[in-house]
């Protein structure tokens, strides 16, 4: 409890610290993250690896999706119709978001075959949807932090987000499944989830709608039972589980089961919400965030100079390709809120649980370096999660301690063999 003491002391001291330099104008996410490294692996080590810190941390990042979708405004994605002409139509949120994501995959593609032909990424396709991803877990809290999430402009952000996170989840899983295996039936389960939210979608507000039902969820919504909360976290965990029981990851299903408790809650949803606002970012969202410093291992970039140059041209191309297509967001808002949502977009995430020993060289980082991924792979043909990858060194690759000779499973960790052999000189598997 000694280092959940430390991290829930950290929660309660970043707010009141940032609040009083309001000028630095810097989101709690990041505060948190950056008092994440001080006490984590690239800081002062302050912070053992822990399963049940790890789980804090991964039901945390759940719930940050789930209440990602709880904050999808439906009414201003499905009123697309009546408008008087053509740039009213594309300044609807959904619509800018599809014409951003286009435009974002189209530049990122364009970027990684230009890496290749510098001969410093070995697979353009993967680099590409990589370059694409924005992490919805930031944006999220961020556009909340500041109030505009009952705002147009909020909910253009969301959606836009929402879209890449989970386009480019799925893509990278079609792209790695047909590398390594080709398409198989497995790739139909995310189609599976996508079928049952949709029939569910369709007939959960009208059940919501049967007066009995809303007098026993009026009964025992106060006092000890709670059941709005309680059925909204059974929600979530349900659609986790069979997210991942279809072999898909599980902050798509966490943020479609927000995103059905959206659409069932009616006039007790605004109650409901606040709750689960205050279980979440009082107590879960904080250990995601702080966890995800925690583990970010800084010294990677710095072990080889070949590692850095890409890294910084990474990072460069990373906000061109997002601000670039964001200038459409000047068709709605204006050119503050236009660069704002660029930079904003170009957010990227590294989870708790994406460890990284050391960096690998040039050819090999695009395989999903773990620094810049936003979001796991999703699907049981990209369970080898290439970004949990440790790269120890070049080589051929060599089983994991422990995991004995080939044939291992597919959630098996893998380690580049250092320079000399499989001798494991890597050390612990954490950063």
């Amino acid at each position: 409890f000694l280092a959940l003491l430390l991290i829930t002391g950290l929660a309660v001291f970043i707010p009141v610290l940032l609040s009083r330099f309001r000028r630095l104008n810097l989101p709690i996410v990041v505060g948190e993250i950056l008092a994440g490294v001080v006490i984590g692996t690239s800081g002062f080590d302050l912070v053992a690896p822990s399963p049940s810190l790890d789980f804090l941390a991964e039901f945390g990042f759940a719930f940050l999706m789930f209440l990602s979708g709880l904050e999808v405004d439906f009414s201003m994605l499905t009123g697309l119709g009546g408008h008087k002409n053509n740039r009213e139509f594309w300044g609807q949120p959904l619509p800018l978001a599809l014409v951003m994501l286009a435009l974002t995959l189209a530049l990122a593609m364009l970027s990684a075959l230009g890496l290749q032909q510098l001969g410093m990424v070995s697979n353009p396709m993967l680099m590409g949807l990589i370059l694409s991803t924005t992490s919805l877990g930031v944006v999220a809290p961020v556009l909340k932090e500041r109030r505009l999430l009952g705002e147009r402009y909020g909910q253009t952000l969301l959606v836009a987000a929402s879209l890449a996170d989970f386009a480019t989840l799925i893509l990278l899983t079609v792209a790695i499944a047909a590398a390594r295996q080709g398409l198989s039936l497995d790739l139909l389960l995310i189609v599976v989830l996508l079928a049952v939210f949709i029939l569910l979608a369709r007939i959960g507000p009208v059940v919501a709608r049967v007066p009995s039902l809303n007098r026993v969820l009026e009964e025992l919504s106060h006092a000890t039972a709670q059941i709005q909360v309680r059925s909204a976290l059974a929600l979530m965990v349900a659609w986790v589980v069979l997210a991942e029981a279809l072999g898909v990851e599980l902050i798509l299903g966490a943020f479609l089961a927000g995103a059905i408790a959206n659409l069932m809650g009616g006039q007790r949803r605004a109650s409901s919400q606040e709750k689960l606002d205050a279980i979440g970012f009082g107590f879960f969202i904080p250990i995601f965030f702080i966890m995800v410093g925690v583990n970010l291992n800084l010294g990677a970039f710095f072990e080889s100079p070949g590692a850095i140059v890409l890294f910084g041209a990474l990072l460069l191309i990373a906000y061109l390709v997002k601000v670039g297509p964001a200038l459409a967001l000047r068709l709605r808002f204006p050119w503050r809120n236009t660069l704002a949502g660029g930079l904003l977009l170009s957010s990227r995430l590294l989870r708790p649980d994406d460890r990284v020993v050391g960096p690998s060289p040039p050819a090999e980082l695009p395989v999903g370096h773990p620094h810049l991924r936003g979001h796991h792979l999703s699907g049981r043909a990209a369970r080898t999660r290439l970004h949990r990858v440790r790269r120890v060194g070049v080589g051929r690759e060599c089983p994991a301690p422990g995991g004995g000779g080939g044939g291992g499973g597919a959630d098996r960790d893998v380690e580049r063999q250092p320079p000399g052999g499989c001798d494991q000189r890597a050390g612990p598997p954490a950063v």
